[in-house]
Order: structure tokens, then sequence, then C-alpha cells
């Protein structure tokens, strides 16, 4: 609905500007033997009306019940608003409240205690001294249509004020009448007790935030932005909360900066704010920053993507209000505060996802967790022998570099991109929009390591792509059933026996295995695991689907084992392979390396590496605090991909130091002082406020992949999250380039992908609806064109 409204040839008068909805009261001061706030109407209109040359009126009108505005029809009824039977107007039973505008208007925006955004101003034709009303806006009016009131405002004070047309008005002045409008004195301008007409009520709470003008729910938002071109809100649709009670850990000053998502670039807001962050209690801990101008808090979670760009001494983080997300950042003056806090938020988030004291770890432990945000900048040199050239390699490099990795590729391929709709499954287009034979779109994609095949579950049907120069459908595995016949929908495929079967599972039946013919296009062997709920599994060396090897190894929340269906019990676990934990492990994940090293990981972040199943970890990698959803390793074992929701680790297990050096960790276990050397993969916050804007909602990746095959070394990493899929250059990563992932926008959003099998060039995506694939060149270096449609753009930051 446009909330715009002009009348024109409506008498004398027009209404050029109307919010249609929010609620009007009539506030009095402390001192009045009367309650302090009384509502007029519950449901009003508030329009700015052209009163003549230079001269504007504010008029607050009652809407009907059927959302119409009432112009002044006699309705003597008026006990559903509670009108006031004691201010002049309430008096006149009058429909429309009029006010004109004038500097002693003191008009000002400010928030409720319940975070609604309100207009308060005084009324002069009030019975008492300092009476004022104000208007409280419904939750459905749109923050641009706010703001495009309030410019208007600016501009009816201006030409009130200086008589002439507000195009006249140099920005200095439009900014000096916007601040007027924006803070809190102008209420009790030339008012001696000017605290007590303020009434403290439960829909008024100007008094609270005097200092702090621009604020969202819990952070403050920006205003003032020096941006030509910015798109960022200049008010915040609401106040900050109140900073909770609690024991305060650190206090630091740190300049506030605000990313601009239209020049791209972090712009300055203020300076030498405090910073501080707060144990309220039960682990939960709150971040405050309060400056003059700005004021902003947030609870400390890793929900808000937070980085530290150690050569900045900066802390960068997002947060998100009425489906935009903005990029906040922290730059500290002293290296020495820079490191305190971020230590300081590292033992926080630790505390709150593991619900534990940080003192409880020990001292390995926890400088391990301090470590990765540290050890890349000052160890890059003894850890991943890098030559002191490399060091801050530019973006650019990297991309020249893999320019001439890509020059025996056809540059003039028309399959760069191809796509094709699930419709291939043998459903029709009608079927397909409505639901009725597919709930819940594609769920998962397993690419062939031999036979060119890509396989895409949907609902109980797996639809079979062959992947060579271009992407073609080939066939449906329809209705899946298990040995009694009953239709299931399968779960976490792998490729078995030369690709020749495939493994599924069954989340009704959790301690069952299933065994597909892909030739036959049906279940041929039943196995069960005992009372072993199946977690996850996998090959029992990496390559194992290109041979004949009939065992394979999974996890169970507590244990690990291998399954060996030669076994002629109904229970196929291999008991003298395997090992079960009494302690409760939450084990989530496993990987295995090409000659078997087995990686296993938790829902409690923690990672168990061991040389063979059966024995003791030769490793145990503590917990950044992240549950682990999956992992991938490298063929050699060097490399270690862990996915978490919303983030990647990216490990180097080799032993740098030590009697065991050169060893990986697998074999052999890290040294007292040292630890596996972790680069931490995020999206930048900047980047993730265009993509969360975009999505509306977080970030949380799919499973992570490197690219392989037989012979191959891994180069590359793979996943996606909403609609994007993201590349990472391993190269790069070591190297330390600033932000160092290309991405790929799609339609709808990506379900899994991955490489094609001994390629890093293509990857294979499986979308809600349909089957990509595309070349990695096709993959961008993101901006605001590449994360954000162009067409779409300026919707977002209104």
């Amino acid at each position: 609905m446009n909330l715009i409204k002009k009348f024109m040839d409506q008498g004398n008068k027009s209404d050029l500007l109307t919010l249609p909805s929010g609620e009007f009261d009539l506030l009095r001061s402390k001192k009045s033997p009367r309650s302090s706030l009384e509502c007029i109407y519950s449901d009003a209109s508030l329009s700015i009306r052209d009163a003549g040359k230079f001269r504007y009126e504010l008029i607050v009108k009652k809407v009907s019940d059927d959302g119409d505005t009432i112009l002044g029809e006699d309705d003597e009824d008026f006990s559903d608003d509670t009108r006031s039977v004691l201010s002049v107007q309430s008096k006149k039973k009058e429909e429309e409240w009029s006010f004109s505008f004038s500097k002693d208007l003191a008009f000002l925006k400010t928030w409720t205690k319940k975070g609604d955004v309100a207009f308060v101003w005084k009324n002069l034709n009030g019975d008492e001294l300092g009476e004022k009303v104000q208007f409280v806006l419904s939750h459905d009016v749109q923050h641009h249509d706010i703001e495009r009131f309030l410019d208007a405002i600016y501009c009816c004070y201006y030409e009130s004020k200086y008589q002439r047309p507000s195009l006249s008005a140099s920005p200095e002045i439009m900014k000096e009448i916007e601040l007027i409008c924006n803070t809190a004195s102008a209420v009790s301008e030339d008012d001696s007790d000017s605290d007590d007409n303020i009434p403290s009520v439960d829909r008024y709470d100007g008094s609270d935030h005097e200092e702090f003008t621009d604020a969202n729910d819990s952070m403050g938002a920006i205003r003032n932005s020096q941006s030509k071109n910015s798109l960022i809100p200049k008010r915040a649709p609401s106040p900050p909360q109140n900073v909770p009670d609690g024991k305060q850990f650190l206090l630091l000053n740190a300049d506030l900066y605000l990313f601009d998502p239209m020049a791209e670039k972090f712009l300055k807001q203020e300076s030498s704010l405090k910073v501080s962050i707060i144990d309220v209690g039960s682990y939960n801990y709150w971040l405050s920053v309060e400056g003059k101008d700005n004021r902003l808090g947030t609870d400390i979670s890793a929900n808000i993507n937070p980085t530290f760009e150690s050569s900045k001494k900066s802390f960068v983080f997002n947060y998100t209000f009425e489906n935009i997300t903005l990029s906040y950042m922290l730059r500290f003056i002293d290296v020495k505060d820079f490191k305190k806090f971020r230590s300081t938020w590292t033992e926080t988030v630790w505390m709150s996802l593991n619900r534990d004291d940080w003192n409880t770890l020990p001292a390995i432990e926890k400088e391990y967790i301090n470590d990765p945000a540290d050890s890349l900048t000052q160890q890059l040199d003894d850890i991943l022998h890098i030559d002191g050239r490399n060091e801050g390699r530019s973006e650019s490099a990297i991309d020249s570099s893999s320019s001439e990795e890509d020059e025996d590729e056809d540059d003039n391929s028309e399959y760069s991109s191809t796509l094709l709709s699930s419709t291939s499954f043998g459903e029709d287009n009608k079927s397909v929009l409505s639901g009725k034979n597919s709930t819940r779109g594609n769920q998962s994609l397993t690419v062939s390591s031999k036979n060119n095949r890509s396989y895409v579950i949907r609902d109980n049907k797996i639809g079979v792509f062959k992947t060579g120069d271009d992407l073609e459908f080939v066939t449906t595995i329809k209705n899946v059933t298990n040995l009694k016949g009953d239709s299931f929908t399968p779960l976490t495929p792998m490729m078995y026996m030369e690709d020749s079967s495939m493994i599924l599972s069954d989340s009704l039946n959790k301690n069952k295995l299933y065994k597909m013919d892909l030739n036959r296009g049906s279940i041929v062997e039943e196995w069960g695991t005992g009372d072993k709920d199946v977690v996850q599994y996998g090959p029992t060396k990496k390559f194992d689907q290109l041979t004949a090897e009939q065992t394979f190894v999974g996890v169970s929340s507590n244990g690990m084992f291998k399954i060996d269906p030669r076994i002629s019990s109904g229970n196929k676990i291999a008991v003298d392979q395997s090992k079960e934990y009494k302690s409760k492990c939450n084990f989530s994940s496993i990987s295995t390396t090409e000659s078997g090293y087995v990686a296993v990981g938790s829902e409690k972040g923690d990672i168990k590496l061991f040389d063979r199943l059966g024995i003791r970890a030769k490793t145990a990698i503590p917990s950044l605090g992240e549950p682990i959803r999956h992992m991938c390793t490298s063929a050699d074992g060097s490399w270690l991909l862990v996915t978490c929701d919303n983030m990647l680790m990216l490990m180097d297990l080799t032993v740098k130091t030590g009697k065991n050096q050169g060893s990986v960790a697998f074999l052999k276990s890290f040294p007292a002082a040292e630890n596996a050397k972790t680069y931490i993969l995020k999206i930048s916050p900047e980047h993730a406020s265009y993509m969360m804007t975009y999505m509306k909602k977080p970030i949380v990746f799919s499973k992570a992949y490197f690219n392989t095959g037989i012979g191959k070394t891994e180069d590359s990493i793979l996943t996606s999250t909403g609609p994007f899929a993201i590349t990472w250059s391993i190269k790069s990563i070591i190297q330390q380039v600033d932000k160092p992932y290309s991405v790929k926008r799609y339609a709808s959003d990506v379900v899994e992908d991955n490489f094609e099998f001994g390629s890093n060039k293509k990857v294979i995506v499986a979308l809600k609806d349909d089957v990509s694939m595309a070349k990695i060149r096709s993959f961008k270096k993101p901006n605001k064109n590449i994360l954000i449609p162009k067409e779409t753009i300026d919707e977002f930051y209104q």
C-alpha cells in the first residue's frame, strides 16, 4: 500500500504527506494532578498540511474501524478511543487535531519503552503548562516512509522559519534542523522544569535516551553518513535497550565505523567511544558501545559474524533489524587494547557456547583457542614456510595466477554455466509448482568418482545426471523402497563398489543402512547396526568408492565403528575395529584419508585423529566452541576441512616442531607447545551484510569440500549458503589475501555443491528445484552487484 497520500484541490488546503496508522496520546507533566498519559485516538493518521505560503500544519485524524480516516463527521461515541475530556480540543469532540508548524512546536522524534518510533511536540492549545502530545507509529508503517515524512518535516521547519523555499537551504542549515528534531533537549527548550515535563509511562520513554538519537532494538543504527549515495538508514527505527546489569569484564576506547553498502567502504561515525563487555549471568554476555551520538549493544555470540583484523586493530560484526543487516567496525587506537578486547571476546564466546568456565580449560587449550586469530600473522613464516616475499600478496596477484591456470580452458565455451530443471525427475511443471509431488525440493547431491554421473535426491526419487562437457539428464530412480516394499526418503548417499552401488540411510530407521544397485535402481541389501544409531558414515579409505572394497566406517553418538556387510549376523559392525566411549561424546562427523586415517568430530566442536579405528586417538584437537557439521580430509592427511554453521576451519595437520616434525597428526601427536594451525574461513561482515539482507536469514554453510582426485593436490574449497555458491583458493588463504573467496549467485537456494571429480575447474550444484554445472571462472570476487541483484538493491536499504 502506498503510504504517501497527496490530496490536491480539496478546498484551500491539501495534505502533502500522510502516515496512515498510529496511536495519538496526550502527555502531561508529572506535576499534573491528572493522568500523565491519556490515549486520544487508538488508531489515527498523521499528515502535513499546506496552510499557505511557507505555512504548514500537523494534522491528526481519527481512523474509523474499517480503516478510513474520518473527515469531520459528528460521532458522539468516543468510548473506543478513551478520549480525554479534560483538554481544550477534546471538549470540542473534534475528529481532527491541528497544530500550526513553528519552532515553538518543538517537534521531536523519539521512541517508547517498547521500541516504537514516536513523534512528540508541544500542545500549544493545551490547558496546562508543559502539555505535549505524541504520535506512536504502528509497526506496519515502513521505515522508509517514516524517513520521508521526517525529511518533509525538516523542510517545513526551514520554510516556516526563514520564509523561503527549502531548496535554497545549505546542507549545514538542514543538518542543524535535523539535529534539533532528533535531539531530546528540543522538547524541553525554554522549559524550566524540563525533567518533569516528560512523563515516565509505558508508551513513552523520551527521557531515558536523551543522548542517543539513532539506534535500533539492541544497537544504534548510524545517521549522518558522509557518502553522497549512501543507502544506510540515517535514523534507526527504535532505540537501544538499556545496558543490562552485570559484571564489567573490560572498558576500552575505540572509534566506530559503519559499512556503507553503496560506497562499499567503512565510514567513520564517532571517535573514542566506550567499549565494554558485560557478564549478565548464566554464561550470557553483552557488548556495549557508548558515545555521545551513538549507543550500540548486542548479545555476544557467533551469530553476529565477529571478525578480527589484526593489521587494522579492528573488530567487525553484523547486526540485523527489519530484514536489513548492517556491518559495524570498532577500530582500537592501541594494539594492547585490541589484543585485550580480542582475548576477552574469545573467552566469552567460548563460555557462551560451552556453558562452562574458561578457567577450567588447560593452558594449552586456551592457547589454541586464542591462536587461530593470532598465529597467521605472527607465526606465518615458521608455520607455513612461506618466503617473506609472499606476505601481504595482493588479491590481484592471486587472481592473475588463477587466470594463468585457466588458460587451457575454452574461453568461448557456451557451457560455463548450465541449468536443468528438476522437472526432469519425471514431474510436470504444474506438480513442481504446486508441491504435490515434491514437498521439500532437492535434498542432497552426490558426485560419482568413476563414471561422470551425479545423483540428486528429491523426496523418494533419485535423479541421475551426466556431467561431461555439458550437464545432461539421464534417468530417474523412482519410489525408493526397502526390502519389505515400504517407501522411504533416502538420506546421506555414499558411492560404493566402483560406483556401481550407493549406500543410503533412512531417518525413521537410524540403525539400518541400505545398499542400492544403481544398475537395477533398487535396494538389494539391508544392514543392521545393532543398538547403534548411525549419525554419519564414509569410506574406509578416501577413494574406496573406486574399488571393490566392501567395508566402510561410521559414527554413532558415542562411538566409531567399521561396518562389514560380509558378517553373517544381522549386526554388521566389526567389533574388533570399533570403539565405544562411556562418556557423552556427541560425535557428528567422520572423514578418512587415502591411507585410511580417520578424523572424528563432535557437536561439542572437538576433533579426534586416529591412524586406524579401535585404538586411542593419536591427537585430540580442542573445541573452538562451534558444533561440527561435516569434515573433509586431504588425501595425504595434511589438511582437514571442517564445516560449522557460520564458519569453516582449515586445519594444517603437519607437525612443525619437535621430534615428530614433518609427520601428520594422524600418526604422531603435536608437541605440548604446538597444536593444529587453524585458518578460520568466514564471509566478511561487509559482504555478509549484503547476503543476509538479500537472504533475510543468517549465513549457514552447506557441506564444504576440497577438490579431489587420484594424484591431485587439493587447492580449492567449495561450499554454499542460501543462493550463493562460494569457493576459496587455499593458496590465497595461506598468503593472507584479503577476502580470498569468490561467489556465484543463483536464483534459488543451493542445497549442496561439489567439484567434479578430478577437477578444480567445474562444480556441480543442486538447487532447490534445479541442477546446475558451472565453471569456477564464472565465480566472481564479491561486491554489491554480485551479491544483490542490481534491480533490487535500492529496495533493501530504504
